[in-house]
């Protein structure tokens, strides 16, 4: 592995580990000392990494396996807030309907944060970071069949959760469908 690679991996990926970390732990100081643990596990593991997945896919599982030891060092109980979600909003919306997705998006990220921790994990990776049902099942150690059963499961709790709404309605259809509608 030559140097020249980690600075790409670090460039291409650095942004999609940072999001899905944030979507894990409560604080930005937080989140940015697990990313940065990352790349530090991903240069000291350059060496392992054999192409049997894509850079995205091995980065994304280190991420994931450095959030659990995080967590296990601090021993917390109140687990993955998503209080640093990216928040994208139109310029041409009005203020009333800024408001109105910005409170939509709040509802999303509470809803999510109140999934069990596989549902939560399926979630970000599928729909949030846009992984495909491979990617995802590799990341997660799964079969792509739980992989695909434990997001139709996660989804349906999330109506649950979120009620009827379009917003709502359209990111679930295409959870079924396969797509994510970012």
């Amino acid at each position: 592995m030559v140097e020249h690679d980690l600075d790409e991996w670090y460039r291409l990926y650095h942004r999609d580990v940072f999001a899905y970390i944030g979507y894990q732990v409560r604080g930005r100081q937080d989140a940015e000392d697990i990313a940065q643990e990352v790349f530090v596990r991903v240069l000291l593991g350059a060496e392992r990494f054999q192409g049997l997945s894509t850079p995205k896919t091995w980065i994304l599982t280190i991420a994931r396996r450095t959030v659990v030891d995080w967590y296990r060092k601090k021993r917390l109980k109140n687990w993955f807030s998503l209080s640093h979600a990216e928040e994208i909003a139109s310029v041409e919306q009005t203020a009333y309907e800024t408001a109105e997705r910005h409170a939509k998006e709040a509802a999303l990220r509470q809803a999510v944060r109140d999934l069990k921790q596989d549902m939560r994990d399926v979630v970000v990776l599928r729909m949030m970071q846009e992984l495909s049902t491979e990617e995802t099942a590799q990341i997660l150690g799964w079969t792509s069949a739980k992989t695909r059963t434990t997001l139709h499961r996660a989804m349906k709790k999330l109506q649950q959760l979120l009620g009827e709404d379009p917003l709502f309605d359209e990111w679930a259809q295409a959870a079924e469908e396969g797509v994510s509608t970012r």
